[in-house]
């Protein structure tokens, strides 16, 4: 299933990466994949982290129904995140830039507008306000400008495997985490990170 499909109910870790934060004003991108990684994740607000969600069987999935069947308020929000691997014009590295399901529509509308193929071309991406409340983007087409051969193959080694980097967390590790195990003993395999940043546009379910 295509990763552009936002209506499908697609739900990864590995070294660490760069991920691309957009300051106020204008910052110019390069998109590397063909289609976003999506995948539903759970903020654990005591640890600052996302959680990513294993689907079937998934202990806060279970803990999220039961409050809904006792109408009781939710402990854990549910989230879709979407993150692709971009060339940052403004920092000259490649970087893992996740977003909400807004920003990727602004981005799937826009390619339409590179005929299919965002690779194509360089994304101006606007940003205004910096908070929570008055963060908006506009994302236009800069430049149409194809890679060549060379620069497409250099970039791509350099990207992260998405698939790899935000693999769902096992049920076992979101057990002991939620029974109070230090995320840190949890995960003392994982050096993955999430930009997590509360500005951002984040889809809540």
């Amino acid at each position: 299933m295509s990763g552009w499909d936002f209506d499908s109910n697609n739900s990864g870790g590995s070294a660490k990466a760069e991920f691309t934060k957009f300051p106020v004003g204008v910052t110019r991108i390069r998109v590397l994949d063909e289609e976003p990684k999506v995948r539903w994740t759970h903020w654990m607000q005591q640890h600052k982290r996302s959680i990513n969600c294993p689907g079937k069987g998934c202990p806060i999935c279970e803990v999220r129904k039961q409050q809904k069947a006792n109408k009781e308020p939710n402990t854990y929000a549910m989230g879709r995140r979407f993150a692709m691997n971009i060339y940052n014009l403004e920092t000259g590295k490649v970087e893992i830039m996740e977003q909400g399901l807004n920003f990727f529509q602004d981005l799937k509308d826009l390619r339409e507008d590179a005929d299919g193929d965002l690779t194509q071309v360089i994304i101006k991406v606007r940003r205004r306000g910096e908070g929570k409340d008055d963060t908006s983007y506009r994302l236009d087409i800069d430049t149409k400008e194809p890679l060549s051969l060379d620069e497409a193959t250099k970039l791509s080694a350099m990207k992260t495997n998405l698939d790899e980097y935000f693999k769902p967390h096992t049920n076992e590790q979101i057990l002991r985490i939620i029974s109070g195990e230090a995320w840190d003993t949890v995960m003392k395999s994982e050096t993955t990170e999430s930009s997590d940043d509360s500005n951002e546009e984040f889809e809540v379910r």
